[in-house]
């Protein structure tokens, strides 16, 4: 499964760790993903949805 937003499609960006004495290494920044049931098509599905959507209201949760 990808760890990508089934609704924005937004996945990990790379960026860099940077230490006090300034050595750069390479790091992925993941992007907070939840697992949520979504009614699509008059059937229940479980989709791994962003917060940012979740917030915004792009999805309707199904409890």
């Amino acid at each position: 499964m990808a760890r990508r937003c089934a609704i924005c499609g937004r996945g990990a960006r790379v960026g860099s760790n940077v230490s006090h004495a300034e050595n750069v290494s390479k790091r992925k920044f993941r992007i907070n993903l939840q697992r949520v049931k979504v009614r699509k098509g008059g059937e229940i599905k479980r989709l791994l949805v962003c917060t940012r959507c979740l917030h915004a209201g792009k999805v309707n949760k199904v409890k």
